[in-house]
C-alpha cells in the first residue's frame, strides 16, 4: 500500500487553475484547500488514516457523508463555503440537463450537492471515499480493494461474465465480434486499469476507470452505487457525439442482500469526472430536522422508465456464448424493480400537481418527459394537505406499472440516510473555523463584520477591494512626475497621501496658491477635495458649475 500521501486529505477542489492549487516542480499539483487543510485536523487525519488502513478489508459500517447546513450562515460566507466545497460546474450542467435535483419542489434549493473531487485518474475511488467518510482515497485503499476484487476476489469470474454479456450486446449493435483471445485481452486491460500503480510517475496520475469498475467497487464495498450522469456527450454546439454509458444503478448482485448496506452511494459523472453526491444536515422531504433522510427517484426523467440496473445479467458458467439466445435472459422493467427492492429501501411517492407546475416554471431545465411523468402521477396527491410536497406511501409489493414503467401510484424512490464517520463532526468544526479565517482575510472584513473599502486620503469607496489588483496598481510609477498627485476615480477627486507627509489638506481660501496644492472643496458641506485647475472645486462640483 502506498503511503506517500495522506488519505484523509479533505474536501479539496478539482485541479483547475483557479482552485487554489500549489505546484511544486514536477510533482503532482497539490490541492490547497479543504477540510484536512485546517491545522487543527492534523492529529485527526493521522489517527483516522491509521484506523482505516488497519482494517485490512473493507467491511466498514454504513457511513454516508453529509454537509453541515450552510444556510445558517450569512450569504457571503455561505457562497464562499459552497465555492470551496462544491463542484459547481458539475451541478449546473446536470441540473440544466434535467438529470439532477429535477424531482425537488424548489429549483433554488438542492437535495443533492456534488463535492469537489481531485481529478488524478482516481476520481471514482476519491468520490466513493468522500461519499462515505468525507476524505479522498489518498492511500489508495479503495483502489487496491478494487484491483484485488478483479484479480483474486471470489466474484471475479461472475464479474467477467456480466461484463462480457453486456459488451457482447454493445458489440452486436456496433457490428463487432471478438475472438476468444480478444475477449481475454480486453478483460486483462480492464484489470490493469484498476492497478494502484501510477500511470505517470511525473504527474502521479492513474488510469481512468470504466463502468465495470463501478460494479466491481459495489461488490468490494458490498454496497449499491447510483450514478447520475447525462446521457449524451455533446460538442460546443450541443450536437450529440456519443452516448455516456455510466448513468444507472450498480448492485452487488453476487453478494446476498442480507450482507449488503442498503443506503447506496450516490455519484455524479460529468466531463469524464466522478464526484460524490451528498445531502445537507436536516435535509428531508418535509423540511424539518427529523434526520430521516430524503427519497431520490429511481426513474429516468427523459424516458419515464426505471434507471437501468447495469450488468444485471449473469448467464452462468455453462452458458453457450456462440448459440445462446440473449432473449432468454433479458432484464425487463419488472425484473429491475425486483432487484432494486432486494438491495435498496424503496418506496413509492406521489407528487402534488401545484408544486410540480411551480418547479417546472423556475428555470425551464426540466425535460418535457419529466414534466409529463410528474404530471401523470401528480393528480394522485391532490387531496394531500398543501403544507406537504410529497405524499409518501409504502407498498409491500410492486404496484401495477403503467406504460413506460411509471407506476400509477407514484415514482419508485430510494431512501437516503446520512451517518457521518465519528471523526468527521470535529473535522467539520475545525474546517469551518479555518474557512472563516480565510474568508475574513480574502474579503478584508473588519472587526464589525463590514467589508473594508478602498481609501484615498480620508475618504473610502463603497466597493469590495480587489487585493491583487490594488497591489499591482500600487507598484506602477507615474508617467509624468510633474503632475499633481490627485487621484481621479469616478466623478470625485481624492488626494493621494504621500508617505513623507502627514500634513492635512489646506482649506481653499488659504493664501498658498501653489498649483500642486490640494484643498477642501469650495462648495459648502462638500467633504471632497479639489485642485487649482478646478478653482479648488472637486470634480463633481466643478462639473455642476459648468453645466449651469
Amino acid at each position: 500500500m502506498s503511503v506517500g500521501l495522506s488519505m484523509y486529505d479533505g474536501l479539496e477542489n478539482e485541479s483547475t487553475p483557479d482552485n487554489g492549487l500549489e505546484t511544486n516542480g514536477s510533482t503532482t499539483k497539490k490541492l490547497a484547500r479543504g477540510i484536512s487543510r485546517a491545522t487543527e485536523n492534523a492529529a485527526i487525519v493521522s489517527y483516522a488514516r491509521s484506523q482505516l488502513a488497519s482494517l485490512g478489508v473493507l467491511d466498514t459500517p454504513e457511513y454516508t457523508f453529509s454537509l453541515p447546513d450552510l444556510s445558517v450562515y450569512p450569504d457571503s460566507f455561505r457562497k464562499f463555503l459552497e465555492k470551496d466545497l462544491i463542484e459547481n460546474g458539475c451541478m449546473s450542467s446536470l441540473e440544466a440537463a434535467g438529470r439532477l435535483n429535477w424531482w425537488y419542489k424548489n429549483g433554488s434549493t438542492r437535495i443533492l450537492w456534488p463535492l469537489a473531487t481531485s481529478g488524478d485518474g482516481n476520481c471514482l475511488l476519491h468520490a466513493a471515499s468522500l461519499g462515505m467518510w468525507g476524505f479522498h482515497d489518498r492511500l489508495l485503499t479503495l483502489r487496491e480493494a478494487l484491483h484485488n476484487t478483479l484479480t483474486k476476489g471470489e466474484y471475479r469470474h461472475a464479474l467477467f461474465r456480466r461484463w462480457k454479456w453486456r459488451q457482447t450486446g454493445l458489440n452486436a449493435a456496433a457490428g463487432l465480434s471478438y475472438t476468444d483471445s480478444e475477449w481475454l485481452s480486453e478483460w486483462q486491460s480492464i484489470v490493469d486499469m484498476a492497478s494502484p500503480t501510477v500511470r505517470n510517475q511525473t504527474a502521479t496520475s492513474y488510469q481512468s476507470l470504466e463502468e465495470i469498475h463501478v460494479l466491481t467497487l459495489a461488490h468490494a464495498l458490498k454496497r449499491p452505487i447510483i450514478v447520475i450522469a447525462e446521457t449524451m456527450l455533446k460538442d460546443a454546439q450541443g450536437i450529440a457525439l456519443a452516448p455516456i454509458p455510466f448513468g444507472g444503478v450498480y448492485l452487488p448482485l453476487e453478494v446476498p442482500p442480507s450482507r449488503c448496506h442498503r443506503t447506496p452511494l450516490l455519484l455524479a459523472y460529468h466531463s469524464a469526472h466522478f464526484s460524490p453526491l451528498v445531502t445537507v444536515d436536516g435535509c428531508n422531504d418535509y423540511g424539518s430536522a427529523c434526520g430521516e433522510g430524503v427519497s431520490i427517484p429511481l426513474v429516468d426523467p427523459d424516458t419515464g422508465k426505471l434507471l437501468p440496473v447495469l450488468f444485471a445479467v449473469d448467464p452462468g458458467p455453462d452458458w453457450d456464448w456462440v448459440d445462446g439466445s440473449r432473449e432468454l435472459l433479458s432484464c425487463q422493467q419488472d425484473t429491475m424493480e425486483i432487484l432494486l427492492r432486494e438491495y435498496l429501501d424503496c418506496e413509492y411517492q406521489s407528487f402534488i400537481t401545484e408544486d410540480i407546475d411551480r418547479f417546472g416554471d423556475t428555470d425551464g431545465s426540466l425535460s418535457k418527459t419529466a414534466k409529463q411523468l410528474l404530471q401523470q402521477v401528480g393528480s394522485i396527491g391532490r387531496s394531500v394537505s398543501k403544507k406537504f410536497w410529497l405524499n409518501v406511501t409504502k407498498r409491500p409489493k410492486s404496484p401495477p406499472v403503467a406504460g413506460g414503467g411509471v407506476s400509477t401510484e407514484g415514482l419508485l424512490c430510494v431512501r437516503i440516510k446520512s451517518r457521518r464517520h465519528q471523526y468527521v463532526d470535529q473535522m467539520l468544526q475545525n474546517y469551518l473555523q479555518y474557512a472563516h479565517s480565510r474568508y475574513l482575510q480574502d474579503h478584508q472584513v473588519d472587526d464589525t463584520g463590514s467589508e473594508l473599502n478602498y481609501g484615498a486620503g480620508k475618504s473610502k469607496f463603497y466597493a469590495a477591494s480587489d487585493r491583487g489588483s490594488h497591489a499591482s496598481v500600487s507598484k506602477l510609477l507615474p508617467t509624468n512626475p510633474n503632475k499633481d498627485h490627485t487621484l481621479y476615480l469616478s466623478r470625485s477627486t481624492f488626494y493621494k497621501d504621500q508617505a513623507t507627509s502627514d500634513v492635512e489638506p489646506e482649506n481653499w481660501n488659504n493664501s498658498n496658491n501653489s498649483k500642486d496644492t490640494v484643498k477642501e472643496c469650495r462648495s459648502e458641506h462638500c467633504h471632497f477635495f479639489g485642485s487649482a485647475e478646478n478653482q479648488y472645486y472637486c470634480s463633481q462640483c466643478w462639473a455642476n458649475r459648468r453645466n449651469r
